[in-house]
């Protein structure tokens, strides 16, 4: 099949949450189809690795979204009583180019990532369009608000009753709306009582985080024993969880633990995550070309969530990784039983520190292999390629005859 591949960050490198699903998404499908890719960039550095975008697409369409034009957007569509996250990504320019592929009568599916860009495929006639949600953005913004004072709670909550009207007109108007998690299924239906919603979950080549793949530069292990927080941390729900860990757990730690240190490893880090530095106990990366080895040589990573949406990838790169985990409930509630039990689950600094000082002091119930091999063997299963070619392969078609696909109804 060909298949117009719209996004709205360009997947390659695969460095962060989203951008690692679509990219999956991307070479995986091209494994099998023809791929046409359009999609925006924001990091100058994004644009250095285009050529390898050869490898997986037939052609590609790179747009640089400009940073003054879709804050306009954005202001001007609060203005209009429209849902800023859509706006943001506007582009006349993204329209014409996607119009013009779509009027060649080429494509036989259209996969959009992110209901930023579904707006492109609305000339897609009777093209099937699946549209990846990934997760429920609208119930993030409800929980930024109540998470903010007012002014930001009353425009986040603005954000979320718009978009959440949004995204079931999606679910409503696409053959097929995916997310990763049946909890994100959930809610969405709750939204959408009518359409058809699948669920997908996050793929991690577990093989790749082995230990024994790689090895610990000594800059790393100079700074054992230490905590691990990973991701991108110019992300508010990042920037908030490793605030709340500095301020309130971290102390607790290193009144039982002088010598622990706490590494946040992850590109673009606000103003207030640097600033955490002042304790020479915490170092920022920043930007690492590879965070694997920030992973094999921690005691154990923290996930310490207070806002949060759909599967965590640090959480799954940890355990790949084979250390002990850390996090709140919050985010242990999007993954499967088999693998929150995994994890160790607290939300008050005292149970927190309580249980980071243990797994410091190297007493975890659970060994790195059984962690890595549960993870492996959870994954294997799911056989998330074959969900994925289903998907797109008859995006029509009841998910109730395929036992590896969940519809939640």
């Amino acid at each position: 099949m060909r298949i117009l591949f719209i996004a709205h960050r360009v997947p390659y490198p695969p460095n962060k949450g989203d951008k690692l699903r679509a990219f999956w998404e991307l070479r995986e499908l091209s494994r099998q189809h023809t791929v046409d890719l359009f999609c925006f960039y924001d990091d100058p550095e994004d644009k250095k690795h285009v050529k390898e975008l050869s490898q997986y697409c037939n052609s590609y369409y790179l747009e640089e979204l400009s940073f003054f034009r879709s804050r306009v957007q954005s202001f001007s569509a609060l203005l209009r009583g429209q849902p800023f996250t859509i706006a943001f990504f506007r582009s006349p320019r993204m329209s014409r180019q996607i119009d013009s592929a779509l009027r060649s009568g080429l494509y036989d599916r259209i996969v959009v990532f992110s209901s930023s860009m579904a707006k492109y495929a609305e000339a897609a006639g009777n093209i099937p369009r699946i549209l990846d949600l990934v997760d429920v953005d609208s119930d993030k913004w409800l929980q930024y608000a109540k998470n903010s004072s007012w002014p930001w709670s009353w425009l986040w909550r603005r954000e979320a009753n718009l978009l959440g009207m949004y995204e079931s007109s999606l679910v409503r108007d696409f053959s097929t709306t995916v997310v990763c998690t049946a909890a994100e299924a959930k809610l969405l239906r709750a939204k959408a009582p009518t359409g058809r919603i699948e669920v997908l979950q996050n793929f991690l080549d577990a093989h790749a985080y082995n230990p024994a793949r790689g090895t610990i530069p000594d800059s790393i292990q100079a700074w054992q024993p230490y905590l691990v927080f990973s991701g991108s941390m110019d992300y508010r729900p990042n920037i908030d969880a490793v605030k709340f860990f500095c301020k309130d757990v971290f102390p607790l730690i290193r009144r039982e633990v002088p010598e622990a240190r706490l590494v946040i490893a992850g590109r673009n880090p606000h103003r207030s995550v640097l600033a955490l530095q002042a304790d020479s106990a915490v170092l920022v990366t920043g930007s690492v070309s590879d965070m694997r080895p920030y992973l094999w040589g921690a005691a154990a990573a923290i996930a310490p969530m207070r806002i949060a949406r759909g599967v965590q990838n640090k959480i799954l790169e940890a355990l790949a990784s084979g250390i002990p985990v850390v996090s709140s409930s919050t985010a242990a509630a999007a993954l499967p039983q088999a693998l929150s039990n995994l994890l160790t689950v607290a939300d008050t600094p005292q149970a927190i520190a309580a249980a980071t000082i243990r797994l410091l002091r190297n007493r975890s119930d659970t060994t790195s292999q059984e962690l890595r091999t549960t993870l492996k063997t959870y994954i294997d299963h799911l056989d998330l390629r074959s969900q994925l070619h289903r998907i797109v392969a008859d995006p029509t078609e009841s998910a109730e005859k395929k036992q590896e696909i969940q519809q939640i109804r």
